[in-house]
């Protein structure tokens, strides 16, 4: 403590001004659940994390096809192939490239409850057999901060042993997760 005490003044507010954007990323782990559906033989996910950033940013990150990519683990590209004018609803593809596993192509339908939800359901055609849930976005700390959820129920239209299936999601989920903190931190820093 003597040794902080005796730093000049702008070496002090130097050490301080370092140490600022440390703590505004302070990151939290997500909590996630990897399931079996023996009767619809799907996997189900829930997930959930704690973020430092208000709502409307946390939406905008996880209701953006073009920078999807960038967050969601292993995703080459997310393209919009139909929408209503009023963006209540889109149609997406997207392409996964997984190690292990073909490349997998998704046709879903999304609606959007501006702000607070988003679901997603299987739009027909695509590589996957089950591809339905939900996003959540919920206000914390007086909407300063966001709980995001995400359920999920998964199955691909190809013969995959499970334990592959849900390992790769026990990585992937969590890297999700953290990587949609971590834009929307950017973002919340942005602003």
């Amino acid at each position: 403590m003597a040794a902080v005490n005796m730093l000049p003044p702008k070496a002090l507010a130097l050490l301080v001004a370092l140490a600022a954007p440390v703590a505004a990323f302070a990151q939290s782990e997500p909590a996630v659940s990897i399931g079996h559906d023996e009767e619809r033989d799907a996997m189900v996910v829930h997930a959930s994390i704690d973020i430092e950033a208000k709502p409307a940013t946390v939406w905008a990150v996880i209701s953006d096809c073009d920078r999807a990519p960038k967050f969601v683990p292993n995703m080459e590209s997310c393209r919009i192939v139909d929408r209503d004018p009023r963006d209540r609803w889109q149609v997406r593809e997207t392409l996964l490239n997984i190690t292990l596993l073909p490349r997998i192509r998704s046709l879903s339908r999304l609606e959007f409850d501006k702000d607070r939800r988003i679901t997603f359901k299987q739009a027909g055609g695509g590589d996957m057999r089950i591809a339905e849930g939900e996003w959540r976005v919920e206000p914390l700390a007086r909407g300063k901060a966001t709980r995001l959820r995400y359920d999920a129920v998964l199955a691909l239209n190809m013969a995959v042993p499970h334990f592959l299936v849900e390992n790769i999601a026990n990585r992937d989920v969590p890297a999700l997760m953290k990587n949609i903190e971590r834009d929307s931190l950017e973002d919340e820093e942005k602003k």
